[in-house]
């Protein structure tokens, strides 16, 4: 009975060793773009620039695949006047050091519109000079550390979009409907993106 109760045993361990899938490999993109939205919009791409440069970016990247990623984080008017959200920053550089780990073909594009162009500024500094390397460009708009280098290689290749009376891009904490603008920017930003990749 032993013996049998053993073999019954060891039959079901090699069964459900043999049921468990896999884990299936990490599929990398040809290109991913990490995107913090602006204060106060909803989701993690929000509506102003994130959705129109997404699609913008599909058009523009013919024949290369897109992962586009929104960077949760609370995106407050406290955040904002506190220089961008730390932890939006921190979570964003986090995402661009695993995939600059995981994913060594993927081009990697960094981006922000508003308190997410602060992120993003805070971000690319948390970066190892290694991964700040494999950083092909930093796209931000309506930008209120415009003027403000971004690190290391990746100055190089940044684009910013800073409409004519934005005030926000003149660091007042005014919004008028300048700053509302960046959708229409979209086109020329992911003609910028596929430009440096």
């Amino acid at each position: 009975m032993t013996v049998m109760f053993t073999t019954l045993l060891l039959s079901a361990l090699a069964l459900s060793a043999v049921a468990t899938p896999l884990e299936p490999r990490q599929s990398c993109a040809g290109v991913t773009v990490y995107f913090a939205r602006g204060t106060t919009e909803a989701g993690t791409v929000g509506t102003i620039v994130g959705p129109p440069f997404q699609l913008a970016l599909r058009a523009a990247l013919v024949g290369k695949t897109l992962e586009f990623v929104g960077v949760p984080y609370p995106a407050t008017v406290a955040g904002y006047l506190a220089g961008g959200d730390q932890g939006g920053a921190t979570t964003m550089a986090g995402l661009v050091t695993t995939k600059a780990s995981s994913c060594p073909s993927t081009k990697i594009v960094i981006s922000g519109y508003s308190q997410g162009a602060q992120v993003t500024h805070l971000a690319a500094g948390k970066l190892s000079s290694s991964v700040q390397s494999r950083v092909n460009a930093a796209v931000v708009f309506g930008d209120p550390d415009n003027g403000q280098a971004f690190p290391g290689p990746i100055n190089g290749h940044v684009k910013t979009f800073c409409a004519l009376g934005d005030l926000i891009c003149l660091g007042q904490p005014i919004v008028l409907a300048p700053h509302l603008s960046y959708g229409a920017n979209a086109a020329a930003a992911a003609r910028f993106v596929a430009s440096q990749i």
